[in-house]
């Protein structure tokens, strides 16, 4: 297993002892759930994004514009 060094706020360093403390488990391990929980889930950029859709008017290639495109690409 590696070892990863990193910053986070002290609120979410409170919340992630207290989960720790009510699972009955060390705080790396429920960090570890923690970060297998986010990879796993899936969530990009689109799924966050789909309440939105539609709701902005304008080209869906911005790349074919008047003038913005390059010569090459025409």
């Amino acid at each position: 297993m590696k070892t990863v060094t990193i910053k986070i706020p002290d609120s979410m360093n409170q919340k992630l002892r207290k989960r720790a403390a009510a699972q009955q488990e060390g705080f790396s391990e429920t960090v570890r759930r923690a970060l297998a929980k986010e990879l796993d889930s899936g969530t990009d950029f689109a799924n966050l994004a789909a309440p939105y859709r539609g709701m902005f008017h304008g080209p869906a290639d911005l790349s074919m514009r008047e003038g913005y495109a390059r010569p090459s690409a025409r």
